[in-house]
Order: structure tokens, then C-alpha cells, then sequence
């Protein structure tokens, strides 16, 4: 028991000690430093916390205003307390002439200050997104757009397809609508941005389709009209007459031309132009030279040269290999001579 009243005499002496200093450092003075937005002062408190140093010395904090301590921190001797103020900026709302004036955080950048602008109007706003990290100054004007958002539904034409049928009622060239298309039709459903009271942008969220559309079917002529041939490669060409001629082949060796390579004249034709392909001897007073023909399995040619074996309904096509002449032979063929362009 003796133990026990001992202890308890040394917790109360221990109290007492405690109870007397905090009461000796409530009644002390401490020096502590306030910078101000960039002017500093030495102040002498007696206060316990930084809120009760603000309000012993009258100073009024506003709720943008950044400060270096929390405000139930204690105050101790030598504290540097710093007081980063908010200013003000003025915003112009789509180019009007009326300009509102906003508190600025002291370390807002433009994004910063238009997401607190939003969080305080419950409004959204539209700005340069090349100035996004600008950092603003005091009295600042800020341009800055309304933004309002809507929904619209819209009915839109869904083009219709043309289907094209050969026929061989109608000649190449010609068409004929059999049925009609018809347009369909379907419902859009768009979230529309508007900036400053106009469209800025619309989101397409989905369309529905109100009628299919309905093919338009074309009839196409597949019929040569009269006079007109389909060549080989598909061209359709013109003709004045055909004829049924005799074909032979020749190249430019002596056998088919009697003249070597040194000769001053070897490759030139009766009419000038050089033998080539495509250039082909006739008889003269059947078709005269330069006519244009179509000659069947040999192609478009010109004629350009004659022989003396070449009379009456005979052609002779030259050809660039000795190989080639033999494969053709000796045939009969139908030659057309084209129109004059």
C-alpha cells in the first residue's frame, strides 16, 4: 500500500510540473517570420496556431490563397509562414463585350483555372488548347466560350445501287431504265457540340434504319449496231465494208523482201513507212495506202506496202520473226476497212 501512495505522489508531481510549463509557454512570446505574397515581416505572438496568429493579427485568408502550414499546426519559435495570394482575372465569354472577374489559384495555368470555373458554375467552356499549360497574371483577360451540348435525331437517303443487265435489244452504247431505284431511309442519332452558339462538332452514336433501299435495274445495249464490229481486245470500231481476202505473211529477210541489211533502202516500204508490225501489204487498186483496217487474228494495221505477188482480194502482214510468218501460213481471212476519222 505504501508502494501505491509513493507512485501516486510522483504522478501528481509530474502533473504539476507539466501543467506549469504549458502554462509559463501559453503566456510566452515567439518570434516567427510572414512573407505576404512576396513581402515578409517578423511578427511577435503569443498564438498557439497559425489559424489563431491570423486572427490575433487580423489577416484574412481567402480560399484560394495557397499557405505553406496547415492551419492547426503549432506555432513554434522562428516558423517561416508563407502566403501565396490568389488575384484576379477577367473572362470574356464569347467575344462579348461584358467581362466577369474570377479568383485565380496563385499557380493556376489556364486548364487548371477552367476545370475550377467549371467545378464552380457548373458550366462548361471552350478554350485555345495550344495555351493549355499558360500560366496566368493578375488581372489577366481570358477568352473563353459557351458550350452547350444537345442530342438530334436526324432522317438521312440511303443511296440506292444500279444493277446493269446486257441485253441484245439495244445497241452498245444504249441504256434503258427497267425499274426504278428508290432511296432508303434511316434515323441517325448525333450528340451535337455547340461553341459559342454555333455547331462545333457532332458525334454520330447510331443509326437505325427506317426502309431499305431498292436496286435501280439498267438494261445496257449489248447489240453492235450496223457497221460497227468487236475487235479482239473488246473495242468496238466502225467500218465502211469488210472483204474476205487471202493472207500470207512476210519479214524482212532477202527471201520475203530480196534485200540485205546493208541496203540503203532495207526496212522501207512501197509507201515509205517503215515495215513494222502493223503494217501490211495490199494491192493498191483494191485498198489504197494509209487506209486504216481491222484485220481478223492479226489486229488493228495500216496499209503501207504492195508486192508483185499481191493482186486482187490479198493481204500480206508482216510479222517480225521467220518463225512467225511460218506459223501463219497461208489463210483466209476478213479484213475491215475502218472509217475515215
Amino acid at each position: 500500500m505504501r508502494k501505491f501512495y509513493v507512485a501516486l505522489v510522483g504522478v501528481l508531481l509530474v502533473m504539476t510540473v507539466f501543467i506549469t510549463t504549458a502554462s509559463a509557454h501559453e503566456g510566452q512570446s515567439i518570434d516567427l517570420f510572414l512573407t505576404d505574397n512576396g513581402t515578409e515581416e517578423i511578427f511577435t505572438t503569443q498564438a498557439t496556431t497559425v489559424a489563431e496568429f491570423f486572427e490575433i493579427e487580423e489577416i484574412k485568408i481567402n480560399p484560394l490563397d495557397v499557405i505553406s502550414h496547415d492551419l492547426q499546426m503549432p506555432i513554434t519559435q522562428g516558423m517561416h509562414i508563407e502566403i501565396n495570394r490568389s488575384f484576379p482575372v477577367y473572362v470574356r465569354l464569347d467575344g462579348g463585350l461584358i467581362i466577369e472577374r474570377f479568383e485565380a489559384r496563385p499557380d493556376s495555368i489556364l486548364s487548371m483555372f477552367v476545370n475550377d470555373l467549371r467545378i464552380a458554375t457548373g458550366k462548361d467552356y471552350f478554350f485555345d488548347r495550344t495555351a493549355w499549360h499558360k500560366r496566368l497574371s493578375p488581372r489577366e483577360v481570358i477568352e473563353l466560350s459557351t458550350v452547350r451540348r444537345e442530342t438530334a435525331q436526324e432522317y438521312e437517303d440511303i443511296p440506292f445501287e444500279r444493277e446493269y443487265v446486257e441485253v441484245f435489244t439495244l445497241h452498245i452504247g444504249q441504256e434503258e431504265i427497267v425499274s426504278l431505284g428508290v432511296l432508303g431511309k434511316q434515323l441517325a442519332n448525333y450528340n451535337i457540340m455547340f461553341v459559342a452558339g454555333e455547331e462545333y462538332s457532332r458525334t454520330l452514336m447510331g443509326r437505325e434504319i427506317i426502309s431499305e433501299p431498292v436496286t435501280e435495274i439498267v438494261h445496257i445495249g449489248a447489240a453492235l449496231p450496223p457497221n460497227h464490229a468487236r475487235a479482239a481486245n473488246g473495242e468496238v470500231f466502225s467500218y465502211a465494208r469488210s472483204l474476205t481476202m487471202e493472207a500470207t505473211a512476210y519479214t524482212l529477210s532477202f527471201e520475203c523482201t530480196g534485200r540485205h541489211p546493208g541496203h540503203p533502202l532495207f526496212g522501207v516500204t512501197a509507201s515509205g513507212m517503215m515495215a513494222q508490225v502493223g503494217v501490211v501489204a495490199v494491192d493498191t487498186n483494191v485498198i489504197p495506202f494509209h487506209t486504216r483496217l481491222y484485220i481478223e487474228g492479226y489486229g488493228f494495221a495500216i496499209a503501207g506496202d504492195r508486192g508483185g505477188a499481191i493482186r486482187g482480194d490479198k493481204v500480206d502482214l508482216f510479222f517480225d520473226t521467220r518463225d512467225e510468218v511460218r506459223q501463219f501460213g497461208r489463210r483466209h481471212i476478213q479484213v475491215w476497212i475502218l472509217d475515215e476519222i
